[in-house]
Formats: structure tokens, sequence, C-alpha cells
């Protein structure tokens, strides 16, 4: 307020300056003393002002939240407010998800042999690795394959089994392989593509088929490497080519080394007292035999009887260096550090692996 308007005011009126409405009315103890002075039992309190109860204080509470959070405009009950929340929600999670095509169960007309709901069934077969064949069991409930072990009766496994053979089961529900046959999007019967390949075909057979590339990963069916030799023979100018994303040519090499040809070694090692492992993982799911190893390596690790040694030397951290009694880690392994001993069990991964 200006000087001026200060002397245009009449005489005998106070100017009062503007205040906060909450310091208008500062709180006195001797009122509060007063008004607490008839109260008979306990009482619990955070302050004065709640203590004091003025109606300052109730404002104060009422208004606590923000404008319009603490009235309730209609008649809308409490029970009315669930039910429209719970239809929401379940509206809002219905739109996020794929709706399926409506199909029909129809009982069987002529149920199959030795099929009964609820009972599974077992196939003996076997999965296969970087051309490494595990033996397995299937649990299958009405033609679905549900479950992965291994074969108790087989001698690779003895029932053992493996991360990688107990996720194969996910392959056969995957929605992203192939169903059907596609040509640059849309979907091809059998017999188009048969059509579509027989006129190229016909014209790689005059050239002994020198445009033809045969692309696998690692083959270990007889069946199915004899018909693509097959082929070749009748078609030397064709290549077949074999790609593994982790290999093991390393090892082969090793093995050219050691014994002159490609050969796959097994060991025994249920009847080794000392093993000395040299950058070979053999304990690690992956490694051929790996479920064989590991029962035949823990079966010799009894303290009380004839405990059996583990020495590794690696130049990676494995699960093999985690469990030996000894480990030595190496820059990288030359080929000549490579014992010859006939008296220990020593699994080695290549020559300068």
């Amino acid at each position: 307020m200006s000087m001026d308007e200060q002397k245009t005011k009449p005489a005998g009126i106070k100017v009062r300056p503007d205040v906060c409405p909450s310091k208008r009315k500062q709180l006195n103890l001797e009122t509060v003393k007063e008004q607490i002075a008839d109260t008979t039992g306990p009482e619990y309190w955070r302050s004065l002002e709640e203590l004091a109860g003025s109606d300052e204080f109730q404002e104060m509470l009422h208004r606590e939240f923000p404008k319009g959070a603490s009235e309730w405009l209609d008649d809308f009950s409490r029970r009315g407010f669930l039910k429209a929340m719970g239809a929401s929600l379940a509206l809002a999670g219905l739109t996020g998800c794929t709706r399926m095509p409506s199909t029909e169960i129809v009982p069987y007309v002529k149920q199959p042999e030795n099929v009964i709901p609820g009972r599974p069934k077992f196939y003996a077969t076997a999965f296969t690795l970087g051309g490494y064949a595990s033996p397995v069991l299937v649990e299958s409930h009405m033609f679905r394959p549900t479950k992965v072990e291994g074969n108790p009766e087989h001698p690779a496994s003895l029932g053992g089994t493996d991360v990688y053979a107990q996720a194969s089961i996910l392959d056969l529900y995957d929605p992203d392989r192939a169903q059907n046959i596609t040509y640059m999007g849309d979907v091809r019967s059998w017999n188009g593509f048969m059509e579509a390949v027989r006129g190229p075909m016909s014209v790689q057979k005059s050239m002994a088929g020198g445009g033809v590339r045969i692309l696998t990963q690692t083959v270990s069916s007889p069946t199915l490497a004899g018909q693509i030799r097959s082929y070749l023979e009748t078609n030397p100018q064709a290549k077949w080519h074999v790609y593994e994303p982790i290999n093991r040519d390393n090892v082969v090499e090793g093995a050219k080394l050691a014994f002159g040809e490609p050969v796959e070694t097994r060991y025994d090692f249920s009847k080794a007292d000392v093993i000395v492992s040299l950058d070979a993982d053999f304990l690690y799911a992956g490694f051929p035999g790996s479920a064989r190893y590991t029962r035949d390596f823990a079966a010799r690790r009894n303290p009380d009887g004839a405990m059996n040694r583990l020495y590794v030397v690696e130049s990676t951290p494995s699960s093999t260096g985690m469990k030996a009694d000894h480990r030595l880690p190496l820059r990288y392994l030359p080929s000549r550090a490579i014992p010859r001993c006939k008296k220990l069990i020593i699994p080695y991964c290549a020559a300068d692996c």
C-alpha cells in the first residue's frame, strides 16, 4: 500500500498488512490447556495443532489431498467402482492378446491303440548336437512330446542328460520354425517346389553338377550321408560343404597329430586313478560323451575309497578346471607339452589350441 493510500484512510482505522491465513490465528498454549482440562482417558497426538483440534486444523485435514479428491460427486458405490475397474483391466489385458482361431474338440471316432488320455508314453530316440548323438527318452502326451530325459539302458549316458538335450524339446514348439515351403514370402506346396527345381537340376545334370553346392551341418546319419555321397558320385562337379557354428576342428587336427588319422577318442574314467586334462572340458555339457564321463568321474570321487585325482592345464576357466584337485592356467598349450604316458588318461583339446 502506498503512502497516499494510507493518508486517505479515515482516522481511527488501523491498517493491517496482508498475512497468510494460517498464521493469523496463532496457537496459544494456555488455550490448549483449557481445552484438554476436561478430557478423560489417554490422548495420542503428533503435534500441538492436532492436540488442540481447532477448526483450522480440521479444515487442513479435510483439504490435505488435491481438490475434489475427498468428494464423491455421484452415488457410485464402492462395489460398483471395483466392478468397473475389474472390467477395464480385463478388457485392457484382452486387447494385448492374440485371438486364436476357433476350433472344435472332436473325440476319437476310432481311438488309436494304447492311447489313454492322461497316461504318457515314452519313446527311445536320439538328440544330435554337432553331429554327436545322445540317447534320450521322450515323454509324450497324446502324441505331443513334453519332456526329455536320458535313456538309462543306453551305455552312452546311463540315464544322464545335459542342458542341451533338455532344451531340445523347445525346438518342437518354436513358433518361428518353418511350417511350410515358402518362396519370396509366399507359401508354396511341395509339388510346386519339385516343379520349380526340376528344370534347373536338369541343366546341372548335363554339367555334372558344376553349379550345385550342398550346405549341411555335421551329418552322422549313415542313410543321409550315403544319399549325399550317391549324388556326388553321379555329379562329380558338385560340392558338399559342412559348417558348424561351434565345431571341433581343433580336436580333429590334434587327433591327426597323435594318431595319424581323424579319430574320436573315448575315455574310461571309471578305471583312471589319475586324470590329466589338457584344455579339455570333458565335464561340460556339449562335450561328446559328457553325460557318461561325468557319471564315471563322480563315481571315483569317494574320499573313503580309491579316489581319483584330477589335474587340469587350461588356458580358459572351465567346468572341469573348477572341479580339479590341481589347476594350472597357461596362456596357450603347445603341442610338445602333451606327454606320452600310458598309465594316465589324458584328454586333450588339440595341439596349439
